[in-house]
């Protein structure tokens, strides 16, 4: 059957249809037809699916060529196009998806409850302006009639039924009647279909939104970020180019970032400026700053207008084909702006793709202030890190921390285990008695490591009161305890990317060596009070002058801690292991103790720098440095005076007959000996503090002032210098 045909069988059959009796006795078809499409709209799920269906058995009642539905948007001033079974095809040019309804002729129809029928070549001249051209063309395409009906849901119009045929068609009140029915169940399955659409559109946005949030949460490189931020948007809108501008209080731009999608590809960055040959300081480009001070919807005559005010935008009109553009703001601050720029190709951005760019403003701009502030950080951070390395220099050349003195076989052997062990990240348990340079090799492995240019922190574990090492440590919050009315870094953090020293390991209480034993292995801490696991990232080198292995027999050690400290075990021998460096020692203090005093240099006596040579120097270096500081303050003549500076030899002596007792001079002064050794080493412990909490006093159990009084009686300087 030929069309022809089928098009006279089918107005044969509508008109037999739609001239049936309604009784009581006769279910009409047309009734059945309703019935069909009410078991359609409850089976058929797929929309496009149901109206083809539906479509199909409306050409047998009603007589028609082909068959839109065009909904209206929710402020009544927009259609758009729902469904369409045409046969014809429309020019490119007016196949508008969506149009704006406001001065044609469906305005006066927004809420009909009859069906139109309008002959288009009589009726075109009441039509409005916006209508014209589309229906001229369907005129010349042969189409002679409309038919417009109703679909009214909730009380008011959502939509159209529209019927485009060849012949004009006589429709009867009871043909109009059958449709406006028909209608109704039509419009309920719209309706439905478009709070579906409505719904999925909401959930594909909440999706949206929630990638794009831990997008910008989650990814730290900035254009990385934005390239997810760009595929997201691009799901719910048509766009294919996205551009982020921040510009400062001079006007010139701190981001200028761009990405562009090539048909079939995904977004990459590029540079429009690059591609049209030309600076961001070209007084083209720099016009162009302004653009993100209009935000709005651009398409159409607005955005020709926005080429011809901006003529970069124009210029990337017609080298890239775009076609609209939104102009999002994304602050406007006292000395910084933001907008954010998305563009599409071939398609007109409208004020529903607005909406739905609105929605990931907030998050957008929150994550590109947090980019800059952590940016403007870093700068000073890294400013700050150029400070600290002068400074750092400085010190190092004032106080020579990496000159270990010394040629003896024992001391060799030290450095050649701190020139294999420093390289590394190791870390290392250096171990020996009082006074034997301990900081100072700690200063050398550090020195010589790959965070030489990072910051060394000292922490003397035996110096602080129980009660305040954890905090020292591993910092604490704000309020977390009693006094604590700021937070605090803990030394763990301050020394992130550097080295922490802990001096006199082995008097860290027990309570807090678990908690040391979880940072060295799992390289993060939690401050006092603090629910945030902070990951640090310190090499530990840890001293003690106990024997670690009997402390962990007695129980006053974790051996666990011992074996994770242990890792590089470091044996500084004492100076009566060494006599050999002993003249070297001496002199290098004289000179320095010389230079700082301001002091001439002074000479060594032979005798007695043999009697040097010969002590066993129970305080090793540092009793030695005491030694000749004292002898450079006292000394006046060409030699160093010893007199006072070296106390007289301590022997222990076989006693040659019963007879022989010590006498009273003797015993006074070797108690006097006792005294001062056992001030210096107290003084050691406490890291040279006499008063307070952890003070030598206290370790002494004696008052300060009483302290005090006897520091001064033994000539003994308040100065201690470390190792």
């Amino acid at each position: 059957m030929n069309s022809e045909n089928f098009r006279i069988f089918r107005k044969q059959r509508s008109e037999k249809i739609r001239n049936l009796p309604m009784n009581a006795t006769t279910l009409p078809e047309a009734l059945k037809l309703m019935q069909y499409i009410g078991d359609a709209i409850g089976t058929i799920r797929d929309p496009q699916e149901l109206f083809r269906t539906v479509t199909d058995k409306l050409r047998l009642i009603f007589p028609f060529d082909s068959a839109v539905i065009i909904t209206l948007d929710r402020d009544r001033r927009h259609v758009s196009v729902f469904f369409e079974m045409l046969r014809f095809e429309l020019p490119e040019e007016l196949r508008v998806q969506k149009r704006s309804i406001v001065g044609t002729w469906l305005e006066s129809h927004l809420d009909d409850r009859a069906v139109t029928v309008a002959t288009i070549a009589r009726d075109i001249p009441s039509f409005g302006q916006g209508d014209a051209p589309l229906l001229w063309t369907l005129h010349e395409l042969g189409m002679r009639q409309i038919v417009l009906s109703p679909l009214r849901s909730g009380g008011r119009v959502i939509g159209f039924l529209n019927f485009v045929s060849k012949e004009e068609e006589a429709w009867s009140e009871s043909d109009e009647s059958l449709l406006a029915g028909v209608s109704s169940s039509i419009a309920i399955a719209v309706s439905n279909a478009l709070a579906y659409e409505e719904l999925r559109q909401r959930e594909a946005e909440t999706a949206m939104q929630l990638a794009i949030n831990n997008a910008l949460f989650t990814i730290k490189d900035r254009s990385q970020m934005l390239l997810t931020v760009c595929e997201q948007i691009s799901r719910l809108v048509p766009c294919s180019f996205l551009g982020i501008r921040v510009v400062g209080h001079d006007g010139r731009y701190r981001i200028f970032d761009n990405f562009m999608r090539e048909p079939g590809q995904s977004f990459a960055p590029f540079s429009p400026l690059e591609q049209l040959e030309m600076s961001v300081d070209d007084p083209v480009a720099r016009e162009s700053v302004e653009v993100i001070s209009r935000p709005g919807v651009y398409s159409g005559e607005r955005f020709e207008e926005l080429c011809r005010e901006f003529r970069l935008v124009g210029m990337v009109r017609e080298r890239f084909g775009v076609s609209s553009s939104i102009i999002v703001q994304l602050w406007d601050l006292p000395g910084s702006r933001a907008g954010l720029i998305i563009s599409g190709i071939g398609v007109a951005l409208g004020e529903e793709e607005l909406a739905t760019v609105r929605l990931i403003v907030p998050q957008l701009a929150l994550a590109l202030q947090n980019y800059l502030a952590f940016d403007e950080i870093d700068r000073l951070r890294r400013k700050l890190e150029g400070e600290r390395t002068y400074l750092v220099e400085e010190i190092r050349e004032a106080h020579n921390f990496e000159e270990i003195v010394g040629q003896s076989a024992p001391l060799a052997e030290v450095l050649r285990r701190v020139s294999q062990v420093a390289p590394t990240d190791a870390t290392v348990l250096i171990e020996g008695e009082t006074g034997t340079g301990k900081e100072l090799v700690a200063r050398a492995i550090h020195n010589r490591s790959p965070r030489k240019e990072r910051v060394l922190v000292r922490v003397n574990c035996a110096a602080l009161p129980a009660s305040l090492i954890e905090s020292e440590l591993f910092g604490h919050e704000k309020g977390s305890f009693t006094g604590a009315v700021e937070r605090r870094i803990g030394k763990f953090e301050l020394a992130d990317g550097g080295t922490i020293f802990l001096d006199e390991i082995g008097e860290l209480p027990l309570e807090l060596q678990s908690k040391l034993l979880r940072v060295l292995q799992e390289k993060e801490l939690e401050r006092i009070g603090g629910r945030r696991v902070i990951p640090v990232d310190a090499r530990v080198i840890a001293a003690t002058n106990r024997d670690l292995e009997k402390e962990v027999a007695a129980g006053r050690f974790r051996e666990d801690l011992y074996f994770r400290l242990n890792a590089f075990p470091l044996a500084l021998p004492p100076l009566r292991e060494r006599r050999d460096d002993i003249p070297v020692l001496a002199m290098h203090f004289a000179r320095k103790f010389a230079r700082e005093f301001g002091k001439p240099e002074r000479a060594i006596r032979e005798r007695d720098m043999r009697e040097l040579i010969s002590r066993d120097w129970r305080g090793n270096i540092r009793e030695l440095s005491h030694c000749i500081e004292q002898a450079v303050i006292v000394s006046e003549g060409e030699m160093l005076d010893f007199t006072t500076a070296l106390p007289p030899r301590s022997e222990k002596r076989e006693p040659s007959a019963p007879s022989a007792i010590m006498t009273m001079a003797e015993f006074e002064e070797e108690s006097r000996s006792m005294e001062r050794k056992l001030i210096l080493d107290a003084l050691d412990r406490a890291g040279g503090r006499v008063s307070g909490a952890g003070g030598a006093a206290e370790l002494l159990k004696i008052n300060a002032k009483t302290l005090y009084s006897r520091i001064e009686k033994l000539g003994i300087r308040k100065r201690y210098d470390g190792g």
